[in-house]
């Protein structure tokens, strides 16, 4: 049996080939009295969604198998090299090209705000159904520091004998001490690398 042949008894023959577009990371900043940082290379989700992307299960009816063993090639564009390959206006619309040139697409979005930042790694296929998702969450870190003054008085008598004396005055009020949340390539990591590892692929039929 030529490997055609038994591809198309498992209903793989149309399977040899999967490709996925990875866009540009995004990032959605809502902060209104802080300026957090948030300076990060828009590649990365490509580039570590390149190194992980043998990760994800296939289902073929009741049937669980690795990446490796149903796809011949497992291919993952960014946003310069797909033209090479689908003629659609990725950049504008990259749903709309992975729903029309039928292939993966993941999105990788990042929301900050004053107190939190959220990376959020999604993935839908060419039906632009949810495959799977991965976050990542930082939150300010707020510390209050209690301000007690303590008054020490020693004295000595002319008999030489002394006295000590130790007030507490009234205590003010806290300070507050924030540590910042920030955008860093764990961040980016952690999500990319938790959405590919949630990742099942139910694989068509062939009728």
């Amino acid at each position: 049996m030529t490997v055609l042949s038994l591809l198309a008894f498992l209903g793989l023959a149309n399977a040899k080939t999967i490709d996925f577009y990875v866009a540009p990371i995004k990032v959605q900043d809502y902060t209104r009295e802080k300026e957090i940082e948030h300076e990060i290379d828009d590649q990365l989700a490509f580039t570590i969604s390149s190194a992980y992307s043998r990760a994800f299960k296939v289902i073929d009816g009741g049937f669980h198998s690795t990446a490796t063993k149903t796809f011949d090639e497992i291919r993952v564009f960014n946003d310069e090299t797909i033209g090479y390959y689908y003629d659609c206006d990725y950049k504008k619309d990259p749903l709309k090209c992975a729903f029309e040139n039928g292939h993966y697409f993941v999105e990788t979005i990042v929301s900050i705000d004053d107190n939190e930042l959220i990376v959020r790694v999604t993935m839908y296929d060419y039906k632009l159904q949810v495959v799977s998702s991965g976050y990542s969450i930082e939150n300010i870190e707020v510390y209050w520091i209690n301000q007690q003054e303590i008054t020490h008085v020693k004295q000595t008598a002319s008999d030489g004998s002394t006295t000590e004396m130790t007030s507490y005055p009234l205590e003010k009020l806290p300070l507050k001490w924030e540590i910042p949340h920030k955008l860093l390539y764990k961040h980016i990591r952690k999500a990319t690398i938790s959405m590919w590892g949630g990742v099942e692929i139910r694989l068509q039929k062939i009728p």
